[in-house]
């Protein structure tokens, strides 16, 4: 293995477990929310997902995660492409 892939390796593994973190604490932030609003754990989890994706006080997490996906997405292309060739 190159020195470039292992550099490529380790920032996609940041890059992974910081996207992993930011889903973790959108779920938990869901489910928190939906407790104090209906009493159960699973019951309103649509709804507040709805909320968090058009409410303000979530955009600077809504803008990261969706940034962070992408970015993932790119180095798995770019690492599928340049294994292939």
């Amino acid at each position: 293995m190159t020195t470039g892939a292992i550099i490529r390796l380790v920032l996609q593994a940041l890059v992974f477990i910081a996207w992993a973190f930011l889903t973790y604490r959108m779920l938990v932030t869901l489910r928190t929310r939906s407790e104090q609003q209906t009493g159960q754990a699973s019951g309103g989890m649509l709804a507040q997902f709805k909320h968090w994706m058009k409410s303000d006080e979530d955009k600077q997490d809504r803008k990261t995660l969706v940034f962070l996906t992408f970015v993932l997405v790119a180095m798995n292309l770019m690492n599928a492409l340049g294994t292939a060739t």
